[in-house]
């Protein structure tokens, strides 16, 4: 029997059985059930837990690691360099508690509140969690710095002021001698422009943008804010100078 005529002889015995629904047919939902969803029925005791997932802690010199240098250009004058930070295990909540260990708030009674301290780079705050490491920060921009080896910088951005703790230190003389508390010089006053000079340059301007940034979380909001701000100060030195 060839193919053909087996297909023939196969399609006149399936016309032959009845149809038992039409090509258009269509189930009417108000006669229909809906079929029941079956569920397992719930596991009976005793049985085993659920194994825990446990979080082993990686080989030291497994991570690969950097060198962070925090800076804070003014109010204070402060740089904190971190060395051997690990990429993948440091968050930016790590990074505020290494600037909040060196300075004290404004009022002089403790440490500036976490929340208070914003890490910037490249001049940009950080967002996002604080839970964020560093290889998740630079992995996009720089991502030749996962190899390790190098060294990053951060800025600083204390809200509402902050000064240095002063450092502490114990004389080696015995448990009765007094401790000698020393006092950091004062910063040297910064070199370059200053006054009405800084105002002339691109670098303050991009500053106001990352502060105006920072504050309103909406980076459109903050190029037209400091636009105005920008157009406002040449208007005022044009009256000036006529």
């Amino acid at each position: 029997m060839t193919e053909i005529s087996f297909t023939r002889s196969f399609l006149q015995s399936v016309d032959t059985k009845p149809i038992r629904l039409p090509y258009d047919y269509v189930a009417d939902p108000v006669t229909t059930r809906l079929p029941v969803p079956y569920t397992l029925p719930r596991l009976q005791p005793p049985h085993s837990p659920m194994a825990k997932k446990i979080k082993t802690a990686a080989a030291p010199g497994s991570a690969k690691s950097v060198t962070v240098q925090l800076k804070s250009a003014r109010n204070p004058v402060l740089e904190v360099s971190l060395d051997n930070v690990p990429l993948t295990t440091t968050t930016i909540h790590d990074l505020r508690e290494a600037v909040r260990q060196r300075t004290v708030a404004a009022d002089g009674t403790q440490s500036p509140a976490a929340d208070k301290i914003k890490i910037l780079y490249k001049k940009k705050p950080v967002g996002g969690s604080a839970e964020r490491t560093l290889a998740e920060i630079l992995g996009d921009s720089e991502p030749e710095v996962l190899s390790g080896g190098k060294t990053v910088e951060f800025g600083i951005m204390i809200m509402g002021g902050a000064s240095v703790k002063p450092e502490v230190t114990e004389s080696p003389a015995g448990a009765g001698a007094k401790i000698a508390e020393t006092v950091p010089y004062p910063s040297k006053p910064a070199e370059g422009a200053s006054g009405s000079e800084v105002l002339q340059t691109e670098e303050f301007w991009k500053d106001l943008e990352g502060f105006l940034e920072l504050r309103t979380k909406d980076t459109v909001e903050s190029l037209r804010l400091a636009g105005i701000f920008k157009r406002a100060w040449q208007a005022d030195a044009a009256q000036s100078n006529s």
